[in-house]
């Protein structure tokens, strides 16, 4: 039932995001010829919303631990949102997106369930390879880190909140920190041609992990010697939606920059 439920919510994202994209590109003429001087605007800075970044990753070496005691495996897929920030010079664009996620998932027969929740920063240099007239074309290399939260959680017996502070035996909560190189491409539609426009980009990528991989561990408890290494390389698709300005260098408000 959860894999169900989990495969058409991520349909519903997929869907969700080309028809996001369509509308997007039905709205502007999106092969139209700019003006011949529209290269002086030379600088631009973006604020995008991420809505959303979809995720999916091979199983977690936890996940088998976590069966093996009653609980739910950890979902290999999740939906997350956040906000971007990038600054352009020319065709060279660097900047960050960070992202957070909450993902519940059950097992009813043990009477348990995990919370999971991500938070993951990138950090991105993209080169603007291709244009045509709003669309624009370009790879993607950076660096991503993710912090996860895991909570697992049983079912208990206590029935008074004192008995539960004197043995707060039914949930354990551990942290994890990954990271990798980040790789892809990414497509936009934006105006690069007039100083305030929207902007809607669709970014593809994949992490490739440093090393084998990151012990789990806890706030509470010594448990890194026997914890299991997890790295979480993973994929991604990524909508981002917002506003972009754009300046030429030697403008009197923007003139250091």
């Amino acid at each position: 039932m959860q894999l169900k439920r989990f495969g058409n919510m991520k349909a519903t994202a997929i869907s969700l995001l080309l028809y996001l994209v369509c509308s997007s590109v039905l709205g502007q003429n999106l092969f139209s010829d700019p003006p011949e001087d529209w290269r002086k605007l030379d600088r631009g800075m973006s604020l995008t919303l991420v809505i959303p970044s979809f995720m999916t990753s091979p199983h977690s070496n936890m996940s088998h631990l976590l069966v093996q005691n009653g609980y739910p495996p950890i979902p290999r897929g999740s939906l997350n949102y956040g906000l971007g920030l990038a600054y352009r010079i020319k065709k060279f664009e660097i900047g960050t997106d960070f992202s957070v996620g909450s993902q519940v998932s059950t097992n009813y027969d043990q009477r348990s369930e995990i919370l999971r929740r991500p938070m993951t920063v990138n950090l991105f240099l993209n080169y603007h390879l291709f244009r045509k007239g709003s669309f624009t074309f370009y790879p993607i290399l950076g660096l991503s880190m993710t912090d996860t939260n895991l909570i697992a959680s049983k079912q208990s017996s206590v029935t008074d909140v004192n008995s539960l502070l004197e043995n707060p035996g039914t949930s354990v909560n551990l942290q994890h920190f990954s990271g990798g190189l980040l790789t892809g491409f990414g497509v936009a539609l934006a105006e690069h041609w007039v100083e305030s426009t929207g902007i809607f980009r669709l970014k593809f990528a994949y992490r490739v992990p440093f090393g084998k991989g990151y012990g789990w561990e806890s706030f509470f408890a010594n448990i890194e010697p026997s914890s299991p290494l997890d790295n979480f390389p993973y994929f991604f698709i990524q909508f981002e939606m917002g506003v972009l300005a754009n300046w030429k260098k030697g403008d009197p408000w923007m003139d250091k920059f």
